[in-house]
Order: structure tokens, then C-alpha cells, then sequence
């Protein structure tokens, strides 16, 4: 006789897969307010769980520790970022300034829609592999891609691009958690435009005629 088939049916309408969705987005939700209100020792699972309103046994459904929900976070953020840059990628605008624009405004609309979100780049970078391993550098690579997919390169050429946009990168999320604490007294739009000269001069100290 065959052995019977577990059922797993639905409560209250939602499905057992998106049950363990909505516990591990709510327990990702719950690390990023705890980690935006304090620093990543002050993180415990116990609090994480409890902003969370789950118990302890869903916490290790998902994650063995702490440093596994920290670098669930990075990830999140990083294809957040990715995604918002990809109509960048996509867009066809010969301008060096708009293609900056574009890019520069996707990856800063991400870190401002979500203030935590600030905070938790802040805390990533110069990070070690914890935290998906040196974030900022992931995504200077993407937004110097983003602004010159097709441009042709040297090596060193290449390599002074992606270290002009790191320093940008680094620069530019701390001006941007700053403006959100207030001490930026800068518009929305000023903030952005600042940062995009800055990603602009950098990109030209690098290739002039662009």
C-alpha cells in the first residue's frame, strides 16, 4: 500500500509557501528596524522575533544566526538597487549628464524611500563577507555600467572608473543618511543634483571627452 500524501491546505485563505514568505519578509522587516535603531551587536534574536510576532521557531526556518539575517538584509538591499538601476541599463540616452541622472537617482531613490534602507548600506560598507562582502563595490560596478555600458575601456581606464564611482558611492550614502537625519540642508532635488556633478566629475577625471 502506498504511504498517504501529506495535504497541505490553506488558512484563512493563504497558502503554506506564502506563509513562510510573509514570516521571513517579516522577520527581514523586523532586522531592519532593529539594526536601523541600533548597531548590529545590539541585534538579538529575541527582539528580532518580537517586532517580528513570531516565535523563535520560525526565526530558524530561515536563518542559523544573526549574521544570516544580516546578510539576507544586504542581499535585499543590493537586488533592490539592481532593479531600480536596470531601466537604467536599459535606456538608450547618449547624454553622460541624464545617463548619471538616471542611474544616480534609481540607486539614491532606494536609500531615501526607506530610510533603513540608508542605514543599512551605511552599515554594510567596508563590511567583510557578513554582510555580502564589500556591497559598495558590487555597485559601483553596476552604476559605471549603467552610465557607460558601451563605452570602450582599458583596463586601467576600467579600474579608475570603478574606483572614482566607490568613492563616490561611499561618499554619496553618507551625505545621504546625514540629509535624512536633517543635517543636510539641502532639498530632495539638490541632494541629488550635488550628487550627481560629483558622479559626473568623477567619470570625466577619468575620460574628459565624455
Amino acid at each position: 500500500m502506498n504511504d498517504p500524501v501529506a495535504v497541505v491546505r490553506p488558512f484563512k485563505g493563504v497558502s503554506a509557501a506564502d506563509r513562510v514568505r510573509q514570516r521571513r519578509d517579516a522577520l527581514l522587516d523586523a532586522g531592519l528596524s532593529a539594526l536601523a535603531e541600533g548597531t548590529r551587536s545590539s541585534v538579538t534574536i529575541d527582539d528580532v522575533i518580537a517586532r517580528a510576532g513570531v516565535s523563535k521557531r520560525y526565526f530558524y526556518e530561515h536563518f542559523r544566526t544573526r549574521n544570516d539575517l544580516f546578510v539576507a538584509l544586504g542581499e535585499r538591499l543590493v537586488e533592490q538597487v539592481t532593479a531600480a538601476a536596470a531601466t537604467t541599463l536599459a535606456s538608450s540616452t547618449p547624454d553622460l549628464l541624464s545617463r548619471v541622472q538616471e542611474a544616480v537617482g534609481s540607486v539614491v531613490s532606494v536609500l531615501i524611500s526607506d530610510p533603513r534602507n540608508a542605514r543599512l548600506f551605511l552599515d554594510m560598507m567596508g563590511g567583510d563577507q557578513l554582510t555580502v562582502g564589500r556591497a559598495e563595490h558590487s555597485i559601483a560596478t553596476m552604476l559605471i555600467d549603467a552610465i557607460v555600458p558601451t563605452m570602450e575601456v582599458s583596463e586601467k581606464e576600467r579600474t579608475r572608473l570603478d574606483m572614482a564611482a566607490l568613492i563616490v558611492i561611499v561618499g554619496g550614502a553618507q551625505a545621504v543618511s546625514d540629509w535624512l537625519d536633517g543635517r543636510v540642508a539641502l532639498s530632495r532635488d539638490e541632494l541629488l543634483d550635488e550628487i550627481v556633478r560629483l558622479v559626473a566629475a568623477a567619470i570625466r577625471t577619468v575620460r574628459p571627452d565624455l
